[in-house]
């Protein structure tokens, strides 16, 4: 054994057993059986039975007469995940497909106790069920390894962050044995070979496919990564394995692994099963009830493959699913720890996390955009039934996680947004005043002529504040009303170094700030308070709104409060103190901003001007700050990584909690819901019936018998002309004035 070489992230943990080969009945081989130091027989599931590194180590050095190892215990609260591949060395030699397997994972490889496999230990979670196929086997809990420490030269000597390459080699190991065919309506498309590798160079994406199909592979991790990659796009000409295979067979990436029926099978059907569309002969976006989304859609569909396709697929669509990528990491981990506990959505204890972390790292870590300053600073809403969302019940777990965090956080927590001036002062700088100096008491008191600096108000020192407005209609309700100060300062924290101050003779003011918000309100509350002036001035478009729903039902409630935090605690206070204190600077002392690595740079260039093609009327002003917004989210999971680089998985993380926001603001303002407003329904059925339309006037006093107040049908046209349901007319009088005529639009949006 190997002491020295194995990982220190390891050791630190309290997860070690010790352990002995013991021969069961009617087992041909021994078993490793694990131990307790105590001697007792060891469950991998249960932490009572385990102990710190050097505590098995004194035990196995002790004992070594009767014990064979100590090993490692994977548990739910740690970050690590190991795979086991048996009998892989022979002669010496690693076998050709494990090497390709160890050098795409990239981190901490060892020789198995045997001599005849290897152990790989990385940071992720596995992304589905199953654990073994063949000679690989994988866990990230209720399981031990016996760990060796005898490293495999040229590998990291330390765990490394792979949850992609992970999932990557969970969908190679156990995609389906035989190929499958699409679930697809049958194409009136069929093409000849030699017509697909035309159509196909000719395709947005031609110069990757021309590169693949002559066999240049070195943009990608691995060759079977590329080979997925070219059938990935011959999926989408052909359902036809047997074309499929024969077009491959005739590309520069054919090799004699292709001829194992087992490898070109399992590529093949994952090809198949993740074509979403088929090739029709000119343009194939889908179709759905939001066309400007979807041309932003199809546009993606034009410069990417199959391999990006999960951020916008059926966005449209409510279904209620956070998409398994945005529970990527620290966060995912969080979230996974909560769930069985609660019946808050997943999505709202993510954004919770996500924002709550984002608030603690303070002002040090930031991104730059045109030469501004962004940092982790999120506004998020929830919206839900008064009930059935589970708003609340969504804080308390992260809440109990983040106080453990930081003992001080809570401190820092505050509730009611109703007023500028308030939020100023909750995080106010100092107030140094010029007072004069007087000499003498009394009657002979008097001014020496002299000032002196007096500090009036000690101001607040940490600048970090998170508001939870757990009723944020009363926050709608101040912005109606005339001379608020509120949206404007909203919207100032949001942005950049956060200064905000009152215009006042006497400025109240706070500089520097780190402020984040969290907010609860009802979707009718939301859409019948919402004004135009919010929507058109950037007020909107500051907040994330997440629609939340109860997850399942727990009629005795969780157990949370049994749950042992201590681990993922432990983790969470590591992140955050590498985002205070790790993050490089330059000579100056001067933090250096995050920046994508490579291979992020590349996926942000294909995504950048698709996704930031907003869609009409409050769905598109409510989305406007995609590009902020998505960096902002990537930087937070690449701090809960340790890196102060935005890698592909950071980024793919942000773009699937993304995609549900684009979802729930579609479901929440899309147009169905906004005819369920009573006010405008009854002008919609009014505008109906007159073919020239409607004055302001027409429908105040026919419509509503002037029994509605005229603001709040001025904000109802508003609301339907931001959603494309009317056009607004501007009408002149022929005495120098105009008027106001409401007329409804004949598309397809309204049945007339």
């Amino acid at each position: 054994m190997y002491i020295d070489k194995i990982p220190e992230e390891m050791k630190q943990r309290k997860q070690w057993i010790v352990w002995k080969l013991e021969r069961r009945k009617g087992s041909a081989k021994p078993t490793k059986v694990p131990y307790t130091i105590d001697g007792e027989r060891a469950s991998s599931t249960d932490p009572n039975h385990w102990s710190g590194f050097e505590e098995a180590l004194k035990i196995y050095e002790e004992r070594k007469n009767v014990l064979s190892g100590i090993g490692y215990v994977f548990a739910d609260g740690d970050p690590f995940t190991g795979i086991d591949i048996d009998d892989c060395i022979r002669d010496g030699k690693v076998e050709e497909e494990v090497i390709e397997i160890v050098k795409t994972l990239n981190s901490y490889t060892e020789r198995s106790q045997s001599k005849k496999g290897l152990h790989v230990i990385v940071k992720g979670r596995i992304p589905g069920p199953r654990n073994r196929t063949g000679k690989f086997e994988m866990y990230d809990q209720d399981r031990f390894f016996a760990v060796t420490g005898d490293h495999v030269a040229k590998t990291p000597e330390t765990i490394e962050h792979r949850q992609s390459e992970l999932t990557w080699l969970y969908d190679r190991l156990f995609a389906n044995d035989k190929p499958a065919e699409s679930n697809l309506p049958e194409s009136d498309v069929t093409l000849e070979d030699q017509e697909i590798i035309e159509v196909a160079k000719k395709a947005k994406h031609g110069a990757k496919f021309e590169r693949l199909y002559a066999g240049h592979w070195s943009a990608y991790n691995s060759q079977s990564e590329a080979e997925q990659a070219l059938c990935n796009m011959l999926a989408f000409y052909t359902r036809n394995t047997e074309q499929i295979d024969r077009l491959f067979r005739a590309s520069g990436l054919m090799r004699e692994k292709w001829e194992r029926e087992d490898y070109r099978n399992r590529t093949i059907a994952k090809a198949l099963e993740g074509v979403t569309k088929q090739y029709k002969g000119g343009s194939n976006s889908p179709k759905n009830n939001n066309k400007s989304f979807n041309n932003r859609l199809s546009q993606l569909e034009q410069v990417d493959e199959s391999e990006y396709e999960f951020v916008f697929d059926t966005v449209a669509e409510w279904d209620g699913k956070l998409g398994e990528m945005a529970l990527y990491g620290l966060a995912g981990d969080v979230v996974r720890l909560i769930d069985p506990h609660t019946e808050a959505d997943p999505a709202a204890l993510l954004i919770n996390f996500l924002t709550m972390f984002g608030n603690m790292v303070g002002t040090g870590p930031h991104f730059m955009v045109s030469g501004g300053e962004h940092r982790m600073k999120l506004f998020a809403v929830l919206v839900g039934a008064t009930f059935r969302g589970k708003k609340g019940t969504s804080l308390d777990p992260v809440l109990k996680i983040m106080n453990a965090v930081d003992v001080e956080f809570n401190s820092r927590k505050k509730s009611g947004l109703s007023s500028g001036e308030g939020v100023i002062y909750a995080v106010r700088d100092e107030v140094i005043e010029h007072q004069p100096v007087y000499e003498g008491k009394g009657k002979d008191k008097r001014h020496t002529g002299e000032y002196e600096q007096v500090i009036t108000d000690p101001g607040v020192d940490d600048k970090r504040l998170l508001i939870i407005e757990s009723e944020f209609g009363s926050v709608l309700n101040v912005l109606r009303r005339d001379g608020n100060t509120l949206s404007a300062i909203i919207r100032n924290a949001w942005d950049g170094s956060g200064d905000i101050r009152t215009l006042t003779k006497n400025p109240l003011k706070a500089t520097d700030t780190h402020i984040s918000i969290l907010g609860h309100i009802t979707p009718e509350e939301l859409r019948k308070l919402l004004t135009g002036n919010e929507i058109h001035n950037g007020f909107v478009n500051r907040f994330l709104w997440l629609y939340v729903q109860q997850s399942k039902s727990l009629p005795s409630g969780g157990e949370f409060h049994k749950v042992d935090v201590g681990p993922i605690v432990e983790r969470i206070k590591a992140a955050l103190e590498f985002a205070v204190n790790g993050m490089p600077t330059d000579d100056k002392g001067n933090r250096i901003p995050m920046e994508r690595d490579e291979a992020a740079a590349e996926l942000w260039e294909k995504i950048y001007e698709p996704i930031q093609k907003d869609a009409t009327g409050i769905i598109g002003a409510a989305t406007s700050r995609v590009i902020p917004y998505l960096m902002r989210i990537a930087c937070i999971y690449a701090l809960l990584d340790l890196s102060h680089i935005v890698r592909v998985q950071h980024l793919r993380a942000a773009l699937a909690l993304w995609q549900y926001c684009y979802k729930s603001v579609v479901f929440i303002f899309g147009e169905q819901n906004v005819q369920d407003d009573p006010i405008i329904h009854k002008i919609l059925e009014g505008l109906k019936k007159s073919q020239d339309g409607l004055s302001s006037t027409d429908i105040y006093r026919s419509i509503f018998r002037n029994n509605v107040r005229s603001k709040d049908i001025q904000d109802a046209i508003k609301k339907m002309a931001d959603n494309g349901l009317v056009t607004i007319e501007k009408v002149g009088s022929g005495r120098g004035k105009t008027s106001q005529r409401v007329r409804l639009n004949t598309s397809e949006k309204i049945p007339v």
